[in-house]
């Protein structure tokens, strides 16, 4: 078992750490994503170009980016609870300055300073939940807590849109910030009397890697550079999405910038469902594995972005195409992160924060880069943003060959030697 295990009885508090860690995480989510349901009314309010408006938009994953191998070994310092509330109240607090920015220069600064908060989220939420539940539920268990990500989103999705059309954007963000503020206050009175039950937790095997330390060991572990560069190309299609499916409505469709945004409430409805099942199917029917199902989802998302390419071809587009073509998208390219972290918080083992943390750095370069290179080819192949689309559909197959790779190189320890019951 993972180090902290309670053997046959888990306890009943695991529940309701899950329930506040989604909670946590939808609260910062709301305003992650609540920034890409306001890029049409932030891009017309300030008069931004594509490629500007996608530097907004990867701003606030650039200060996650900077902050995420930092908050994993304060998860490890200080444990979950501070981690959580202090980077939820932070991103509360920051968000809400940027709705005040003057300019297109603070407003990014602003962003990308609030984007630290959100590691605490997917650094100490995600160690929570590897910590308090077994291995045959923690993929269930990891997709609840994930579905934390698109349940905010698709709250931004029907609420900002509708705030920012009557009182504008920055109310509308000032809003998610006030949220997400109370998600951080809930976290810490929620968290205050956890205790854990059952038998102490067992010591790792070995010392924990030094801060200079943890990174050498990341890249000499094939497992966890596969797992990072699949999570890698697979955001790239999750971002695109997020980021670009109202700007795609509204500028090779003409619809209105309002219903162009609430296409995002069936993508992230999509993807709630798509952590939940992904991640009981891990556990139920592959027997805990999770190379199978990523490989899977990586080729459905591949399907999905050539499916959103293709629309390109129809017009007028349906409200019912548009509205399906969300659904499955967002089912298939936003269902996959669950299975991701599981997967290497397993691997990783003792040092699951630590190493969480330095994967999440990568990834966030590829979220931080995705939507303004997707920004980028659309306006240098002349407006096509099908070109685009078929582009990200070649990134998700290549996914599918990484996760393949990871099956290889875990079969082929195995083949040298008895691995723990977690990686296997």
């Amino acid at each position: 078992m993972y180090p902290h295990a309670f053997g046959d009885t888990p306890p009943p508090q695991r529940w309701r750490l899950l329930a506040v860690a989604t909670l946590q995480q939808a609260g910062l989510t709301l305003v992650r994503f609540g920034l890409p349901a306001l890029a049409p009314f932030v891009r017309a309010d300030m008069g931004l170009s594509l490629p500007q408006t996608g530097a907004v938009l990867g701003a606030f994953d650039l200060g996650a980016l900077l902050a995420f191998y930092v908050t994993g070994v304060a998860t490890e310092r200080w444990g979950e609870r501070h981690v959580m509330a202090v980077g939820a109240l932070l991103t509360g607090l920051l968000a809400a300055a940027a709705s005040m920015a003057p300019s297109l220069v603070v407003l990014t600064l602003v962003l990308a300073a609030a984007g630290t908060g959100f590691a605490s989220s997917q650094v100490a939420g995600s160690h929570a939940v590897l910590s308090w539940f077994g291995f045959r539920e923690r993929g269930l268990a990891m997709g609840v807590r994930q579905a934390g990500l698109p349940i905010g989103g698709l709250a931004g999705a029907w609420l900002l849109p509708w705030l920012a059309t009557r009182y504008g954007w920055r109310l509308a963000l000032l809003v998610a910030a006030a949220w997400c503020a109370a998600a951080g206050l809930a976290t810490w009175i929620g968290l205050a009397d956890l205790r854990r039950v059952g038998p102490e937790p067992q010591p790792p095997a070995g010392a924990a890697p030094s801060f200079v330390e943890a990174p050498w060991r990341f890249v000499r572990d094939p497992t966890l550079v596969l797992t990072t560069l699949t999570a890698c190309l697979l955001a790239a299609g999750q971002f695109s999405l997020t980021g670009y499916l109202p700007l795609y409505m509204v500028d090779v469709f003409g619809w209105a910038p309002a219903g162009a945004a609430r296409l995002l409430l069936l993508v992230h409805a999509g993807g709630i469902a798509g952590r939940l099942l992904w991640g009981w199917i891990s556990d139920r029917l592959l027997g805990a594995d999770r190379v199978r199902p990523l490989a899977l989802a990586a080729w459905a998302a591949s399907m999905s972005a050539a499916m959103v390419a293709s629309l390109a071809g129809l017009s007028p587009l349906s409200t019912l195409v548009a509205g399906g073509a969300a659904l499955l998208s967002g089912f298939t390219m936003l269902g996959w992160n669950g299975l991701y972290v599981t997967l290497l918080s397993e691997r990783a083992g003792s040092s699951a924060a630590v190493m969480l943390g330095l994967s999440m750095t990568v990834l966030y370069v590829w979220t931080m880069l995705s939507p303004p290179a997707f920004g980028w080819l659309v306006q240098h192949v002349g407006g096509h943003h099908s070109l685009a689309w078929w582009a990200v559909s070649a990134l998700q197959m290549v996914a599918v060959a990484t996760a393949a790779g990871i099956g290889r190189v875990l079969a082929g320890t195995r083949a040298g030697r008895r691995l723990p019951a977690e990686v296997r």
